[in-house]
């Protein structure tokens, strides 16, 4: 009998988490966050490798977050990892347009951006149609 193994090994999906709470408690606590974060992580088989946060802080300015930068510069610089994992969008911006300018940005670096609430797939698609829209507008202006 010949048995046969394979010398590769699918490597594991790099992931980064992110969390941000507000102020104002709308948002899942950083403890609900990381768990619900790694669970879903397990689930998908990637290994988590970075963790970044912002604790307490506003949803629309998405620049003036540390931890958010962080991760920004990550995909730009270091390229630790592919896929940042939030708990739902609004961890990462409270509003739309931000929302969509971040995932654009991710897009362009071969990255992506997961949430148990909505998958890369929706999320592209939204921002995708979003720029259509903004591209109409600015045309009849």
């Amino acid at each position: 009998m010949t048995w046969l193994v394979s010398s590769t090994f699918a490597a594991m999906t790099r992931a980064a988490i992110y969390i941000r709470t507000d102020a104002e408690d709308r948002l899942p606590s950083a403890g609900e966050q990381r768990e619900e974060l790694r669970a879903y992580a397990e689930e998908r088989g990637y290994e988590i490798v970075a963790e970044y946060s912002d604790l307490r802080a506003p949803g629309r300015m998405l620049y003036h977050r540390p931890g958010l930068k962080e991760a920004i510069d990550n995909i730009k610089w270091e390229e630790d990892w592919e896929v940042l994992l939030v708990a739902r969008p609004e961890c990462i911006s409270e509003t739309e347009s931000s929302l969509h300018e971040f995932v654009h940005k991710f897009s362009l670096y071969g990255n992506r951006v997961e949430s148990p609430a909505r998958s890369w797939e929706e999320l592209l698609s939204a921002m995708k149609r979003y720029r259509r829209q903004m591209a109409g507008r600015q045309g009849r202006d």
